[in-house]
């Protein structure tokens, strides 16, 4: 099994980006805000499976994307407990997506505090987005190309 964690430090420090490991309490705070707000039932992962609304794309490197939305808000990234279960703060979504360029392809969840959205990239390179995101991945341009909306 690989090592998020490691890598995520590694790439940061490669990179000079700063990041931060929550508390578990700030963790916890975050995780009752996804369930409650994007899963149908139960508490388990991968949440890909349980989102009950979402938009999605099935489009290589669309995790890149993720940087639009997110802009220069603060974020936080997570991943299948059985991954890693730390979840880690970036100033912005330009950080977080060239962190993740860094780390080994692997299933993620990007969100704020108050969980007001949700985007995750799963292993079928679909990028998935519920609350305030998937409104603006049905706008985004390469989005509406795809679908020809």
């Amino acid at each position: 099994m690989w090592d998020i964690g490691e890598q995520i430090h590694d790439a940061s420090k490669k990179l000079k980006i700063s990041f931060e490991v929550l508390t578990q309490q700030e963790k916890e705070k975050i995780e009752e805000g996804v369930f409650k707000e994007y899963i149908n039932n139960g508490r388990t992962f991968p949440l890909f499976e349980k989102l009950n609304d979402f938009v999605g794309i099935d489009v290589p490197e669309s995790w890149t994307w993720i940087n639009d939305f997110i802009q220069g808000d603060c974020c936080v990234l997570f991943f299948n407990p059985d991954d890693e279960k730390d979840f880690y703060k970036f100033l912005n979504g330009e950080d977080l997506v060239s962190v993740i360029n860094e780390i080994f392809n692997v299933e993620f969840y990007v969100t704020n505090y108050n969980a007001d959205y949700l985007l995750g990239y799963n292993h079928s390179q679909c990028l998935v987005a519920s609350g305030r995101a998937a409104a603006w991945l049905e706008q985004y341009p390469r989005y509406k190309t795809r679908y020809g909306k």
